[in-house]
C-alpha cells in the first residue's frame, strides 16, 4: 500500500538521521573534552546517544500506531460514528482519532518523565503531577478539540470546493489567538506565575527591554522546577498581552549579567522581527499544507477506509502532516539558525560576548546537551545551531 510505503520511509529517514547522530556521538566522545569538563563531556555524549535511540524507537512506535489506523483504526471508528455523515458524526469521529492517539502515546510520556529522564537527574515529576496534567490536558483537547473540529468541518461544508482556503484562514486566527492567550490563559493551568520580586534585577530588565522599544505585561518566574530542573525562559504573547517568563531553574544557574544575555538574546528575536517571520513562515507552510490535502489523489482514502468521511482530509493531514512538513524542515530550520546567531550576537551586546558564552556554556552544562551535532542531523531536525558552533560564532 501507497500509505503505508510512505510512512516507512519515513520512519526510515528519521531513524537513519538519528543512527548518523549517534555514530557522530560515539566518534566525537573518544575525543578531548571542549567547552564542557571531561566527565561533563562524556555524560552529555551518552545521554545524547541515549535520547537518540529513544527517538528511534518512538517513530517506529509511532509508525505501528498510523499503519494500524490505515488498516483497520479508521475503518471501526467510521462504522462507530458516521452514519448520515453528518458534521456532528465527522466531529466525533476526528476527536475520537486524537484522544485515542494520545492516550497510546502515554507510554512513551510515562517512560520519558519516570525512566530516562529521572535516571540523568533532569525530572522531578510525580505520579500525581503527571496524572493531572495528562487530566488537564485531555480536558482541554476535548473542550477546544470539538470546538476547532467543528469549525473546520463548517468551513468543509460552507466553502465547497474552495474550503481548505477558509480552513487555513480559521487555522491561522487559531494559531494567533493561542499565542495571545497562552502566557496569561493557557500556561497558568500548569504552571504557577509570580511576578519578579527581585527589585534590583527587575529594574536592570525592565531598562534593558525599554532600550529594545520591547512593552510588556510584567515579568513572571513560573515554577517550572516542580516538573523538570532544565532551563528555559520565552516571551510569550502578542501586543499588549506580551509576557516575560523565566524558569526558577534559570534563576538559580545563572548570574546576573548572564541571565542579562540570555534575556538579550530573546529581545534580539524581538528587535529583528523574527516573530513575525516565523508567524509569517508559518502560515506559508500551513497555506501548503491546506493546499496539498485539498488535492489528494482518491486512492488516500480508499487505502486508509475514509471514503465517503467528510473529516477524512483532516485525519490524513494529523497522520501525514509531519511526513510533508519534513520537506520544508531544512529550509526553516536554516533560517530559524541565522536567526539564532544573530539574537546571540544581540544578547552579547547588551552585555558582553563573554556573558552570553557564559551563559550559553551554563545551559549546555544544566541541560546537560552535547556541544556538537553532525551536519545530517543539523540539516533535518536543529532549529538551533549546537553550543559550539554558537560559541565559535561569537568569538
Amino acid at each position: 500500500m501507497t500509505l503505508i510505503a510512505i510512512l516507512c520511509i519515513y520512519a526510515a529517514l528519521n531513524a537513519f538521521v538519528s543512527y548518523a547522530q549517534i555514530r557522530f556521538l560515539e566518534k566525537e566522545r573518544k575525543q578531548k573534552a571542549q567547552i564542557l569538563s571531561e566527565e561533563e563531556y562524556q555524560k552529555a555524549a551518552n545521554i545524547g546517544i541515549e535520547n537518540e535511540k529513544f527517538k528511534i524507537f518512538s517513530n517506529f512506535y509511532s509508525l505501528i500506531i498510523n499503519i494500524s489506523w490505515f488498516s483497520f483504526g479508521f475503518l471501526y471508528l467510521k462504522e462507530l460514528f458516521i452514519n448520515e455523515n453528518s458534521r456532528l458524526e465527522n466531529t466525533l469521529f476526528l476527536l475520537a482519532f486524537l484522544l485515542i492517539t494520545s492516550i497510546l502515546n502515554l507510554p512513551l510520556s510515562i517512560y520519558e518523565s519516570f525512566i530516562k529522564d529521572k535516571a540523568h537527574g533532569f525530572s522531578n515529576m510525580s505520579v500525581a503531577l503527571f496524572i493531572k496534567d495528562t487530566l488537564k490536558s485531555l480536558i482541554l483537547m476535548v473542550i477546544f478539540g470539538f470546538l476547532i473540529i467543528y469549525a473546520l468541518l463548517f468551513c468543509y461544508d460552507f466553502f465547497g470546493e474552495f474550503w481548505w482556503i477558509g480552513a487555513f484562514a480559521f487555522s491561522f486566527c487559531v494559531i494567533l489567538i493561542i499565542n495571545l492567550i497562552y502566557p496569561t490563559l493557557i500556561a497558568p493551568i500548569f504552571n504557577k506565575m509570580e511576578k519578579l520580586n527581585d527589585e534590583i534585577l527587575l529594574d536592570k530588565i525592565t531598562h534593558l527591554m525599554q532600550k529594545c522599544g520591547f512593552s510588556t505585561n510584567g515579568i513572571y518566574v513560573m515554577d517550572a522546577s516542580k516538573r523538570d530542573k532544565r532551563l528555559n525562559a520565552y516571551f510569550g504573547g502578542l501586543f499588549k498581552s506580551k509576557r516575560v517568563v523565566l524558569f526558577d531553574t534559570l534563576l538559580k544557574a545563572l548570574n546576573e549579567r548572564e541571565l542579562l544575555a540570555v534575556l538579550g538574546h530573546e529581545l534580539g528575536h524581538f528587535v529583528h522581527k523574527d516573530i513575525i517571520k516565523a508567524l509569517f513562515n508559518g502560515a506559508l507552510m500551513l497555506f501548503i499544507l491546506f493546499f496539498v490535502f485539498a488535492h489528494l489523489p482518491e486512492f488516500f482514502y480508499e487505502e486508509s477506509n475514509l471514503v465517503g468521511v467528510d473529516a477524512g482530509v483532516f485525519a490524513l493531514l494529523f497522520t501525514l502532516g509531519n511526513v510533508f512538513t519534513l520537506l520544508f524542515s531544512p529550509f526553516l530550520n536554516a533560517l530559524s539558525r541565522k536567526n539564532e546567531f544573530a539574537a546571540d550576537r544581540h544578547g552579547a551586546n547588551v552585555t558582553s560576548k563573554e556573558d552570553m558564552k557564559n551563559a550559553l556554556i551554563a545551559l549546555a552544562k544544566e541541560n546537560k546537551a552535547f556541544i556538537k551535532t553532525s551536519q545530517i542531523y543539523t540539516f533535518f531536525h536543529l532549529s538551533h545551531p549546537s553550543i559550539y558552533d554558537r560559541i565559535k560564532a561569537l568569538a
